[in-house]
């Protein structure tokens, strides 16, 4: 494929965390078919805090999907598509299948039938999600513009959460705030991220978040909301332009973990809180204006929980930063995503730091200077 007939990286990402909503709401709008997908993670790929953290056929799909079609037409990127979870997942009958997209609907249906125990049309009802024509259309997306030319494919790497608030996902239950707009709980929680990063640098440079159950039609039936940026040297774009929720009210959003004594220091400031689940989800709600801050003190977050928000946040003149670092140095170090730990580390991926997500880089010194007292 020429430079000239290269599709645009942006439009493919936001057509792919569509496809992943289409495959998560299929998921989960059969009770069957979601109890029957829910398995626990263990080992290595459970987040400690968590007492129960769950790993599902639609995350492991989801990503499969977009490493596969992303790779297809981006094959300078393939070998740096990373993702949360590992491609392979034991049916009931305690047998190990590795998760694969195949070239047909056939074939990838013949995959999931191996992991779904003989559900055939549940498989050929996923399948189809994975190999159908999707082209995201809506007036809220904004236009999305031409990348620069001289793109350079082979230094861009991608970090994939296929659905961030999976225990959300599962249980459905929606718990709202005090605020507006804000639940704590439930599908509105639900994200899928997409963020890409530059493989030499480490930072973002295009990110696109997508809500699968942001807009509700009727009774489980949803439509996406979807928010992208672009941080490139030559280009800044964004489909992210909102009025703040009160320009006289300071509120920060937090995991309902965070410790009391940060909580405390938040309050000296004159901020109110709002707990929430999610890492995508509370990011987003700094996106979209909602919330001046999330904090998370804990290293409890990873790179592909980070690296779509960054690069929108980016996009808008915010930032996400390492929480412990930016305290420490008492001035504004971003995370970035950097592999060359990879061998040596085994929590490499981690944002061992916590971090701090903010829309407004200004009010980040006061920040820092507060969490810096001893």
């Amino acid at each position: 494929m020429s430079d000239e007939d290269k599709p645009n990286l942006l439009r493919v990402i936001v057509n792919c965390a569509e496809k992943a909503a289409n495959i998560a709401r299929t998921c989960r709008s059969n009770e069957q078919l979601l109890a029957l997908l829910v398995q626990e993670k263990s080992g290595a790929e459970a987040n400690e805090r968590f007492e129960h953290d769950f790993k599902t056929l639609a995350d492991v799909l989801i990503q499969e999907t977009i490493k596969h079609e992303v790779g297809a037409l981006f094959p300078a990127m393939q070998d740096a598509i990373l993702g949360e979870e590992s491609p392979s997942f034991t049916n009931q009958l305690g047998e190990s299948v590795t998760i694969a997209v195949g070239e047909s609907v056939e074939e990838t249906c013949a995959c999931l039938e191996a992991v779904l125990s003989g559900h055939e049309g549940a498989a050929l009802a996923l399948a189809g999600e994975v190999h159908r024509v999707v082209n995201f259309e809506s007036d809220k997306l904004g236009e999305i513009p031409e990348l620069p030319e001289e793109l350079d494919f082979a230094n861009l790497g991608i970090w994939i959460d296929p659905i961030d608030a999976t225990a959300e996902y599962i249980s459905g239950d929606t718990i709202f705030t005090d605020f507006p707009g804000i639940t704590s709980m439930g599908l509105d929680c639900v994200t899928v991220l997409i963020g890409v990063y530059e493989r030499d640098t480490g930072v973002p440079v295009l990110g696109v978040v997508a809500q699968p159950f942001g807009s509700k039609l009727e009774e489980n039936t949803y439509n996406s909301c979807m928010f992208w940026g672009v941080c490139l040297p030559s280009l800044q774009a964004h489909n992210c332009e909102f009025e703040a929720r009160d320009e006289n009210r300071r509120l920060g959003i937090f995991s309902s973990s965070e410790q009391s004594e940060i909580l405390q220091r938040f309050l000296d400031l004159g901020y109110e809180f709002a707990f929430s689940a999610g890492a995508g989800h509370k990011a987003l709600k700094v996106i979209t204006h909602e919330v001046a801050v999330y904090v998370l003190s804990k290293g409890s977050t990873f790179m592909w929980d980070t690296c779509a928000p960054q690069a929108i946040l980016r996009a808008l003149g915010g930032d996400i930063l390492d929480y412990k670092a930016s305290v420490e140095e008492q001035k504004a170090v971003p995370i970035k995503y950097l592999s060359e730990d990879s061998d040596s580390d085994p929590e490499w991926k981690r944002n061992a730091g916590g971090l701090i997500a903010v829309r407004n880089v200004n009010i980040v010194e006061e920040l820092i200077a507060k969490l810096g007292e001893q």
